[in-house]
Order: structure tokens, then sequence, then C-alpha cells
């Protein structure tokens, strides 16, 4: 093989190394980024952080923001959609897309029906 030759196979091996690296890379980012606003949001009320985050499973989590203690966490089930939060003296309701989707005991993450 002539050397001209030589160089071009290195080349295109090299490319090809690349753009495999470059698309794994991507994938990666893709799988590991953290949430957008697009997915979560969040309320705070009386010293408490209500965060709720869409996924599989989709949950609510509180948070005492003085000493960033998890109080509680719910599971929602599966959400594609981002939640919404309304927090009440003692209730806390997640809605998607304008829905009623689950009432929880806003001391405890507990179901209210």
């Amino acid at each position: 093989m002539s050397g001209k030759r030589v160089v071009w196979v290195l080349l295109a091996l090299v490319l090809a190394a690349g753009l495999v690296a470059w698309f794994g890379a991507t994938r990666l980012e893709k799988n590991s980024r953290p949430l957008t606003e697009l997915e979560s949001t969040s309320v705070l009320s009386e010293g408490v952080l209500y965060e709720a985050r869409a996924g599989d499973p989709g949950v609510v989590i509180a948070k005492d923001v003085g000493s960033g203690k998890e109080l509680w966490r719910a599971e929602l089930g599966s959400l594609a959609s981002k939640p919404t939060v309304t927090v009440t003296e003692a209730i806390v309701e997640v809605q998607i897309a304008g829905t009623p989707w689950m009432t929880l005991d806003r001391t405890t993450g507990e179901p209210v029906e």
C-alpha cells in the first residue's frame, strides 16, 4: 500500500472514531441531564419546599428549607408532562395539565381522599 493510502485510511479511522465518541457522548449527556423547569415545579410555603417532578415514577418531595432535610416523598405514578403544585393550609394538590391528579396531606404526604 502506498503512503498516501495509509494516511487516508488512518484519517478515515480517526474520523470514524471521533464520530462514534461524539455520538456516545451526546447520548450520555441526554440520558444524564438534570431536570429542567419543563419537567419539575416547586412551591415554597412556610419554610417547606414542595417539588413535583415528572418521570417514571413522578414524585412530590417536601424539604425543610432550613436544614435541607427531606420531610416526605410521595410517588405519583408515571408522568410525562409537568405537574403543578398548589399548597393550602392542610393539603398539597398536584395537577397535570390543569386536571387534579392527587391530593396529599401537607404534613405527611399521605394521599387524601
